[in-house]
């Protein structure tokens, strides 16, 4: 009984451990929110739509506009004073907020070109105050 009592326990410390560690609440499941460093990068990031449709696959974006329309499942037309450009959403990223067309919002991601089209996939989307 003891060997099995010890099992669990370390059982569970072991999943505790392993959740926290990917960030999420062990008693909710949900993400922890996490700070980190917002300031220059040696890295380019692109900030706006024309750029973006120029730029090579994985550049980083972070475009300030808004989104105007839904285009199916995850897919969306996101559009800032340079140009529209299509974006993905993940529905995890909405983290609760409703966003209309003029709702001004900030996407980070990245681009993602392929043979036929240039588009964004989102890593964040923050409303703008």
């Amino acid at each position: 009984m003891n060997k099995i009592t010890l099992s669990m326990l370390a059982i569970t410390l072991s999943l505790s451990a392993l959740c926290s560690q990917a960030g999420f609440q062990p008693t909710t499941g949900e993400p922890q929110l996490r700070g980190g460093f917002q300031g220059p990068s040696a890295r380019q990031i692109i900030h706006d739509v024309v750029s973006a449709l120029n730029a090579s696959d994985d550049t980083q974006v972070e475009l300030t506009g808004h989104i105007m329309s839904s285009i199916g499942h995850d897919d969306y037309i996101f559009r800032d004073s340079t140009g529209e450009i299509k974006i993905e959403i993940d529905d995890d990223l909405w983290l609760g907020h409703t966003v209309t067309p003029e709702t001004q919002v900030i996407i980070r991601g990245e681009v993602d070109k392929d043979w036929s089209e240039v588009t964004i996939d989102a890593d964040s989307i923050q409303l703008t105050q």
